[in-house]
């Protein structure tokens, strides 16, 4: 598994004669045999890191077990801090294509949701270094920041949703006695809502941390969590219910977890699944943040499709008859 591309390719794409050189020597090198992350790694380490500035280097120092995953998590934490640095971007760009292109056909990228991708560049902004914390250190094949499509549950294992949306999976929730397949299909229809919400709430608070000079309480709190909560995520706060009145900054992030995360109807499989994360986020509270933003919308989205149904929606009824 060398590093398929061609030099036609690489002169095309790289202006820097530095970055071209490095990508040559790792191609030359990674057709000795298979190319493993580990051997990926060291590679990049080896060629593409000399050539970075002070700062792009500490990004490449702060990488530690080698994965697919990790490697590219390293081009995105060079690209966020490549802004004027033309050629840190160029390095940037031939990590991606080592990471894409040692697979024939390249190597499939998938992307992450906007929140994520908002939280990690934020954590970056306030030197919170998401890569040492995102994953569990015994389970590193589990993301915490992966989603069901439909909401902000965790995706049953292997699938895209999760088990509440997941249309041939018998999993109930609360009071909600409908088939699954019915919950699928309004997953389905609540979707561009669910993502208008999303993007209209980031919007908002992205722009108010700007223009607070980075000062304001974006991202997920230590203390007074009651009051963000109340303030930044209202629906996930009326969604708490009576314990409203229990949660104190100690208990918060187990209550939360509680209530939008709770296992309950589950296979087993699925069931350690959900247990492995909700003890993660709860001795790494700031990964909380994504998913309160994803239940957040949700909640806020069913709410709005609630007020459009039936006689609620603008214009439904019987036409008025114009009076003789």
């Amino acid at each position: 598994m060398p590093l398929y591309v061609d030099d036609e390719v690489i002169r095309a794409r790289f202006t820097n004669m530095d970055v071209v050189y490095g990508l040559r020597f790792i191609r030359a090198v990674a057709s000795a045999g298979a190319v493993t992350p580990a051997i990926a790694q060291k590679l990049i380490r080896c060629y593409l890191r000399p050539l970075a500035s002070t700062e792009g280097r500490a990004v490449f120092d702060k990488e530690k077990k080698a994965s697919w995953d990790s490697i590219y998590f390293l081009y995105g934490a060079l690209g966020f801090c490549a802004e004027h640095d033309k050629k840190l971007q160029q390095i940037a760009s031939a990590v991606k294509l080592v990471h894409s292109h040692t697979k024939q056909p390249p190597r499939d990228l998938e992307f992450a949701p906007i929140e994520v991708n908002i939280f990690i560049q934020h954590c970056g902004y306030l030197h919170l270094s998401v890569a040492d914390i995102r994953y569990p250190q015994d389970h590193r094949h589990i993301d915490p920041l992966r989603f069901c499509e439909l909401c902000w549950r965790q995706p049953l294992p292997g699938r895209k949703l999760c088990g509440y949306h997941a249309p041939s999976d018998p999993m109930l929730s609360g009071s909600d006695t409908r088939k699954a397949a019915a919950r699928y299909k309004e997953g389905i229809r609540q979707k561009e809502l669910l993502e208008n919400v999303i993007n209209r709430t980031l919007t908002r608070e992205v722009t108010r941390f700007h223009d607070s000079l980075f000062q304001d309480q974006m991202l997920f709190p230590e203390h007074d969590i009651a009051s963000w909560l109340a303030e930044r995520r209202p629906a996930v706060w009326r969604k708490l219910g009576p314990a409203q009145y229990t949660l104190t900054d100690e208990n918060a992030v187990q209550i939360i977890l509680s209530i939008l995360h709770d296992p309950k109807g589950l296979s087993y499989k699925a069931t350690s699944l959900y247990q492995i994360v909700n003890t993660h986020i709860q001795s790494h509270p700031a990964l909380i943040w994504p998913m309160l933003l994803r239940a957040e919308g949700w909640y806020q989205s069913r709410e709005l499709m609630g007020n459009n149904r039936g006689g609620k929606r603008s214009g439904a009824g019987r036409p008025k008859q114009a009076k003789k």
